[in-house]
């Protein structure tokens, strides 16, 4: 019986080759965007899913409230938090404190020797609460002593060449060593907070110049806490009031203005675009995650309405067959069953087709997302139950129509052609089916369009500051000692225009903190810290607003000069601050004092998210943290990268160079950004053509039921262009319809994802009207030969039409 329906159902497909190679396309194309969207998805949603203790491990996070900042979230917090709660929170039974250990330039064994970005401090607990599995060592031990350190598989291989070899071994962490106490499993890449080195938070504590670390004044590591149980959370939340009054607000020039809460770990990697710093190793966007979810649906809905819309339009062909199957004997039942058949044939050849697709298109989803995705049959559920769930599910709604529709005529009415006609049922929902194509369609062009248009903006602004042609070398916490040494060597470089001192690329050093106005009322606020030499603002083309730059031959200006920003100047309401003074502990001065001697234009330090805040930079060369270089755009970058390294060498023997482009500093602030665009790009088109297909393969069926009409037209004296517009309108109102409702809803998403911005472009009415007339032109071109070639067609032979 089964082969019989199986032999039916493929000569009815043989005898309809076209649409079936449309409905073939259609589907294998929508099902194989909908696969790689899913593993986007998956991915997204498997981060942090290997911490067995996940539902009660919970990230401490800050409100700060502060003049000069506003309201802002903070993931970044006290040294003696962890200690606290585990002693005032009964609900809190462990807690870990992670800290980058941002003052080791180098770890070196032997002639190795490289810098180590996932290099962290920590405590003990860390083990136990993140789930770390060892390979060689003992866990309960392991971070026990002051100059000890875990590596993981990777780390340890790197260095020693075999990982069972490091346990015991030395390592040089600058020029102190530190004996390996084991060796764990490398972490998997779906973790928010990624290491492969761990040392004792304790030994931190016990380094000269980090007493810090055990006031409650300073923000420097993160701090996670394992509760009782998931719902503890709202009990330790409701307690932080009482318990930031015994030990924050009771200290002496302490946080005025600070609440806290706690974000539970699941949320910390989709959910934490409001908080404003955190120490993370990737972030996604939950919001983000549902739109390519809704954008999977809709895109396998496409295909799937390419199909009915097909099966409605040989609706009339195929009733004069249902008629005749009846007539010879054929149950409803079984024309139901043959139906379906035919569907699940063309779907599971797709899902074939949609396989071999996806695998040509992962190497190149892998490059753009920085993923290993494949194609795994074995243990992922999307490609064996997912599957198999869509060739039911897809074989089931788009065979639905013809199965139970068409298989519930009477064959008397058939035969004698009462229904060899669509209804008006259905002739309106294939209408409907149209414009719900090209709504997605239009919507997605316009979030292309909008995208397209803020990535621009984002480029081509003029930041304040200037990237091109330079470099960032970092020397570490000890290397501003030989400040001036670099500095003379590197310009001996024909190409090096010039050199400058400073605490990062962009100028500011991270740190976020109080001045006080030398002012009877004592007014506070709280600025970015930026620490740069007299080059700073010259090699970077910063400009000057007011007053003068740093001045290398007034000794006077290292520590007890400073210059802002307007931010500074408008936060405050002053109309000059050349002359004006400000009290706080970076100056050098015995008074605490530094004066006001310039104000910079305000320039983005940060990425167009954030709107530009109050901003003081000070000429203290012991917080730079490295050297920006600018070159000549004619100079040869590879010779002066190598010039660099050679001068590198011979003035920090043993630190290894890392040098960066600056210009890469604000890829990596928008590749989140840039990545959703390019995806947004692909998946349109997708949409775009699986539209096109459909409309084709239907506009091909309508125009051959309408044929003696168009001959009848013809010899009534009709010329082609007459009737190819005729045929042409009704389907090019439908877009426009489908246009007009899409454009609202889309401006209200889109409108939404631009106020993440500070800074963004406005949707105007281009925005709008371009993609209903790209659509309007694609649909008009999709259909238009066709209809012409029907409208030009011998009208003898459109009378004989059946």
């Amino acid at each position: 019986m089964f082969a019989n329906y199986l032999k039916t159902a493929l000569r009815s497909l043989m005898r309809q080759k076209n649409y079936a190679l449309i409905n073939l396309a259609g589907l294998s194309f929508g099902i194989a965007a909908f696969i790689l969207i899913m593993l986007y998805v998956q991915h997204e949603l498997k981060f942090d899913h290997h911490l067995s203790k996940r539902d009660r491990i919970f990230r401490v996070v800050e409100i700060q409230n502060e003049p000069g900042v506003g309201e802002q979230h903070v993931a970044i917090t006290m040294g003696p938090l962890a200690q606290a709660m585990l002693n005032d929170f009964p609900q809190v039974k462990n807690a870990v404190r992670l800290m980058s250990a941002f003052n080791v330039t180098a770890v070196s064994h032997g002639e190795k020797s490289f810098r180590e970005d996932h290099l962290y401090y920590a405590d003990p607990s860390v083990i136990d609460m993140f789930d770390i599995s060892f390979i060689y060592g003992d866990p309960a031990t392991a971070l026990k002593e002051p100059r000890s350190v875990i590596l993981s598989k990777k780390a340890a291989e790197k260095y020693f060449g075999d990982a069972a070899k490091a346990t015991g071994s030395n390592l040089l962490f600058d020029k102190t060593g530190f004996t390996v106490t084991g060796v764990m499993e490398d972490q998997p890449e779906t973790t928010h907070f990624f290491f492969d080195m761990l040392m004792p938070i304790a030994t931190a504590e016990a380094l000269p110049g980090f007493e810090w670390m055990k006031g409650w004044g300073s923000n420097s590591l993160v701090t996670y806490v394992e509760l009782d149980r998931t719902s503890s959370a709202e009990e330790v939340n409701k307690g932080f009031d009482d318990f930031l009054k015994r030990h924050v607000f009771s200290q002496e020039d302490g946080w005025q203005y600070l609440e806290m809460y706690l974000q539970p770990l699941n949320e910390v990697y989709l959910k934490s675009g409001h908080i404003k710093f955190q120490n993370v190793s990737a972030m996604g966007d939950a919001s983000m995650v549902n739109v390519f979810i809704v954008i999977s649906v809709l895109i396998l809905l496409i295909a799937c309405v390419n199909f009915i819309n097909i099966a409605i339009a040989r609706s009339v062909k195929r009733s004069r067959e249902v008629g005749m199957r009846k007539v010879l004997g054929a149950g409803r039942g079984s024309l139901i069953v043959q139906f379906i058949s035919e569907s699940a044939i063309i779907t599971l050849t797709s899902v074939l087709i949609a396989i071999g697709i996806v695998e040509l298109a992962l190497p190149e989803l892998n490059k753009m997302l920085g993923t290993s995705f494949s194609i795994d049959f074995i243990s992922n559920p999307l490609f064996n139950v997912g599957l198999l769930f869509l060739l039911v599910l897809i074989s089931l709604v788009s065979g639905s129509y013809p199965a139970f529709y068409l298989s519930r005529l009477h064959p008397i009415a058939v035969l004698r052609g009462i229904s060899g006609k669509s209804g008006p049922g259905s002739g309106l929902l294939s209408k409907i089916l149209v414009v719900f194509q090209f709504i997605i369609s239009v919507g997605l062009l316009l979030a292309v369009f909008v995208i397209h248009d803020q990535v621009n903006f984002i480029r081509n602004k003029d930041l304040g500051i200037q990237y091109v042609n330079r470099l960032y070398v970092d020397f570490g916490e000890t290397g501003y000692e030989k400040i001036r040494v670099i500095k003379q060597e590197l310009m001996q470089h024909p190409a090096i225009q010039q050199v400058s001192g400073c605490s990062y690329v962009n100028g500011v050093a991270g740190s976020q903190g109080p001045v006080f106005v030398d002012d009877s009322a004592n007014t506070k606020l709280y600025v970015r810290y930026g620490f740069v030499d007299d080059d700073f603002f010259g090699t970077m083309d910063v400009q000057f607003a007011d007053g003068r730059n740093f001045n290398g031959l007034q000794s006077g200006d290292i520590n007890r000069a400073v210059i802002v920003n307007q931010a500074t100047i408008n936060a405050l309401g002053w109309d000059n601050a050349l002359g004006r003074k400000f009290v706080f502990p970076q100056s050098a001065d015995s008074s605490g004092k530094a004066e006001i001697i310039g104000v910079v234009k305000d320039y983005h330090y940060y990425s167009l998210r954030s709107p530009i805040e109050p901003a003081v930079w000070i000429w203290q060369p012991e917080r730079f943290k490295g050297v920006v270089i600018k070159y000549a755009g004619s100079g040869n970058k590879d010779e002066i990268r190598s010039f660099i390294e050679s001068k590198w060498a011979s003035v920090y023997p043993g630190l290894p160079v890392q040098i960066m482009e600056a210009p890469n500093y604000l890829t990596q602030n928008y590749k989140g950004d840039q990545t959703t665009f390019t995806l947004f790009i692909y998946f349109t088109l997708v949409s775009l053509l699986l539209s096109c297909l459909g409309l084709f393969g239907l506009t091909s069926l309508l125009i051959e039921q309408r044929t003696r009409v168009i001959g009848i037209r013809k010899v009534m004296g009709g010329t082609v262009t007459q009737i190819t517009v005729h045929l042409v309108k009704d389907y090019l109102l439908l877009v426009l319809t489908a246009g007009i409702i899409a454009l609202p809803a889309g401006y209200l998403l889109l409108q939404k994802q631009l106020d993440e911005f500070a800074y963004h472009i406005s949707i105007n009415v281009i925005h709008l009207i371009v993609p209903v007339i790209l659509a309007l032109l694609i649909a008009f071109l999709t259909i238009v030969f066709k209809a012409y070639k029907a409208a030009n067609a011998n009208p003898v032979i459109a009378l004989k039409y059946e």
